[in-house]
């Protein structure tokens, strides 16, 4: 069993992973880059408290197995919400957009993490279950979208297939070794805090780093066998 306190297994140094031949990093958002995976939450307080009702447990259990479809019908019929359940959906869009645009920020030092690695001559790029609108927006407000040679949303791939599938990783070796930087999956580090996500690298042939997230993957004893299925991890950039 792990412990409470999270240990880190292998930091991924820049300098040791260039020397091993590691050309491309590809990186999560949410939880990852972002110190964003409470947005939803957040939503839903806000949401629920204009009209008087608090969110509980069993609410929040609710709506995270749905989709978002669902979750607003629920909503809707629930607490008897004035709106039909398109105009949640559509406000709560709108709220996540404008938290994306204007209020997220990014994770303690990864903003320096990613300057070392253009710096090193890394390809970096992201990929990400976020609707392309909300990378967009994130990506700019936090500074960084010029570092990235790409960016793919699981939209771009049609949304048929999720990142437990390593489509969306070799989508970016595609898109990079076209530029004329070949790369293989095996000289390729993906960055994220969803297990899901990193066994579907793996199963790509990628070299996965788990990263440290209290909602993504946080709780106790989870991190330590988390980290450990892992080729690398970060508790913090």
């Amino acid at each position: 069993m792990g412990s409470d306190k999270p240990v880190n297994q292998d930091y991924p140094d820049l300098k040791a992973l260039s020397k091993e031949g590691v050309k491309l990093l590809i990186f999560d958002l949410d939880g990852t880059l972002l110190d964003s995976m409470s947005v939803w939450n957040d939503v839903d307080v806000e949401f629920l408290g204009r009209y008087g009702y608090e969110v509980t447990p069993e609410y929040t259990d609710m709506v995270k197995r749905a989709s978002i479809e669902d979750a607003a019908r629920y909503t809707q019929t629930k607490y008897r919400i004035p709106l039909t359940w398109q105009e949640i959906v559509s406000t709560w869009e709108s709220m996540v957009y404008e938290f994306y645009r204007s209020e997220v920020k990014l994770k303690e030092g990864t903003k320096e993490y990613l300057e070392e690695a253009k710096r090193l001559g890394f390809s970096l790029a992201v990929t990400t279950a976020l609707s392309r609108k909300n990378a967009a927006a994130a990506l700019m407000s936090t500074g960084i979208r010029d570092m990235f040679d790409c960016v793919i949303t699981l939209e771009d791939l049609g949304g048929k297939i999720n990142k437990s599938s390593p489509d969306i990783f070799l989508r970016v070796t595609d898109y990079v070794s076209a530029t004329g930087n070949p790369v293989t999956p095996d000289k390729a580090l993906v960055f994220d805090d969803v297990l899901q996500s990193l066994e579907g690298a793996r199963s790509g042939g990628f070299l996965t780093c788990a990263v440290y997230d209290d909602i993504g993957c946080g709780g106790p004893g989870k991190w330590d066998s988390f980290a450990a299925g892992c080729d690398y991890s970060v508790l913090k950039f």
